[in-house]
């Protein structure tokens, strides 16, 4: 047994697969190869057989014999190393690996270890011997070029670590260190360093965390932005074009009223002018009698005449045409096309302080879903149809419910799920069954969270409201001030609400024929603000109507999330 150990592996390799021998096979000329082998080359090259080695032609085909004692050979050398031909197969070198160091022959084997005391590298074979001798050598994952890891100086392993000098020094070298020189292990400097980095890796992933954050945020805003941007160019396009309509309207208008009075005064003219002229005729055959009888000498003639002559001249005055007529008419006229746009003015169509309040049809361009939330209503509010709408429980009226910061309790109000803050919204609320005596008192706009805690009924922009009030027939703004009543609004069941978080304003529409009703301006945006709905937020004598108030499920069209 001792001769198969001193046998080499490259003596039992089959030179067309270059593994170890499998059922071996020899041909005449002495070289011996696998027998699939052989047989497969033979097989491919056409109608003479040729040595893959030393490429002599057999003719005829020699008969392939396996190769008895070469075959045991085999076996028997496979047995002695101890793996069943696992430990010949061992993995080769591949590009940008360690070879073994300790393997002879031209087929590298790949390392697996590299010993930093022997300053070698070692396949698994070999590490085995070599571990069963040195035990106590450091090992370690397999290191090219480990001759860069010797002292130039001293021929020692590079083991310690000067950080005054921040170099790696050997055993020798820290023999004699430099005075005040802080020198440690090289393992201490490479944890102390490791944590170091350990460190510095999670500042930069916090950093990289916070990185990502914000550019999501900036593209959020910058698209946020595009979009206000976008919409705020429609919004100017549309604004115009419905301004240069309605002006021009009032214009044409003016103009066909004008032409209208022109024609009448060119009738009127006309006819006067024919009476001008009989009054022009009859003077003149008057002055022509006249002018006889004053130039006859008979005084008898004359005298005899004179009686006979018409006491009454013609009234030439009757006759009068006045340009200055026609000029008033057309004054009254300016005056009517200047009042129309003033009309436009106090609509809050347009606005003297300058900017614009938009048309409903603009607005209508910010439609948004707003549903009331039952988890912040008033406990005297019933909802129905997916909490669109809302009524009034008349059971509970009057009934007192402790303060509370998550619902209403002082006063019947229920806010939206939706919030807003520095967008745009549009929505529409409806009232059905309320008397048309105008004795209905009910309520929409905006609120904050905080508005829940209000106590009374005076729902002003101090306590977080921002609404218009339904009660005697006219809705109110709720200001601290003496409110002024909008107008008479007893058919008004359908209002819509407009919230500009970018201009800071809350407005309100009658959404049946499209007017403006009113506008709040210079509203805080830094707290949420919520559509807040009461459809009956005073006592049961005050309010004898069973209101229903509806949230219309509008379909949202361009919703801006700040």
């Amino acid at each position: 047994m001792a001769s198969y150990s001193a046998m080499s592996e490259d003596q039992f390799l089959c030179s067309i697969c270059l593994g170890v021998f499998t059922n071996p096979a020899t041909i005449p000329c002495g070289h011996s190869f696998c027998k699939p082998c052989l047989e497969g080359d033979w097989n491919s090259s056409g109608d003479y057989a040729v040595c893959a080695v030393c490429n002599t032609r057999f003719t005829p085909t020699p008969t392939i014999q396996v190769n008895i004692v070469l075959r045991d050979l085999v076996e028997s050398f496979k047995g002695a190393s101890g793996s069943g031909g696992a430990a010949v197969d061992r993995p080769t070198v591949a590009p940008g690996e360690v070879s073994c160091d300790a393997c002879l022959g031209s087929r590298m084997t790949k390392a697996v270890i590299s010993c930093l005391v022997c300053m070698s590298s070692y396949c698994l074979e070999h590490e085995m011997v070599h571990n069963a001798r040195f035990s106590r050598h450091q090992l370690v994952r397999p290191l090219a070029n480990l001759e860069k890891r010797m002292c130039l100086n001293h021929e020692r392993l590079l083991e310690r670590y000067c950080r005054t000098d921040k170099t790696m020094l050997c055993g020798v070298c820290d023999a004699h260190p430099e005075p005040a020189h802080q020198v440690v292990s090289m393992q201490v400097e490479f944890l102390a360093q490791k944590a170091q980095l350990t460190e510095a890796q999670a500042e930069v992933k916090e950093k990289l965390k916070a990185t990502w954050k914000e550019a999501e945020q900036f593209n959020s805003s910058f698209l946020h932005c595009k979009d206000v941007a976008t919409s705020q160019i429609r919004f100017v396009n549309g604004f115009r074009l419905d301004l240069v309509s309605k002006v021009g309207l009032i214009c044409d208008r003016s103009n066909i009223e004008t032409c209208r009075r022109v024609v009448e005064m060119k009738s009127t003219a006309s006819c006067r002018r024919r009476v001008l002229e009989d009054d022009i005729t009859a003077l003149t055959s008057r002055g022509a009698e006249l002018e006889q009888l004053i130039g006859s000498s008979d005084s008898f003639a004359f005298l005899n005449i004179l009686p006979s002559l018409p006491s009454a001249l013609p009234d030439g005055v009757r006759g009068q045409c006045s340009i200055n007529i026609l000029k008033d008419q057309l004054g009254n006229l300016l005056n009517t096309l200047m009042k129309d746009i003033d009309k436009l003015l106090k609509m809050g169509y347009l606005s003297t302080n300058g900017y614009a309040v938009p048309e409903i049809a603009v607005v209508k361009e910010f439609t948004v879903e707003v549903t009331p939330d039952p988890s912040t209503a008033h406990p005297s509010l019933l909802f129905k149809r997916a909490s669109r709408e809302i009524r009034v429980d008349r059971r509970k009226m009057g009934q007192m419910f402790p303060l509370s910061a998550q619902r209403f309790t002082q006063v019947l109000c229920v806010l939206a799920t939706q919030w807003f803050s520095s967008h745009r919204a549009y929505w529409e609320v409806e009232v059905e069954d309320w008397t048309w005596t105008g004795s209905g008192v009910w309520c929409v706009g905006v609120a904050t969270k905080s508005s829940m805690t209000s106590r009374g009924v005076d729902l002003t922009p101090e306590k977080g409201f921002w609404v218009l009030v339904h009660r005697g027939g006219k809705l109110w703004p709720s200001t601290n001030t003496t409110p002024v009543a909008i107008g008479t609004q007893r058919s008004m069941a359908h209002l819509g609400v407009y919230f500009d978080g970018l201009e800071r304003r809350v407005s309100f529409y009658d959404a049946n024929f499209g007017h403006h009703l009113y506008t709040y301006h210079n509203v805080p945006t830094n707290e949420r603000l919520f559509p807040v709905f009461s459809p009956d937020f005073f006592s049961p004598g005050d309010n004898p109507a069973n209101h229903i108030m509806i949230v219309r499920p509008l379909t949202a069209t361009n919703h801006l999330r700040g």
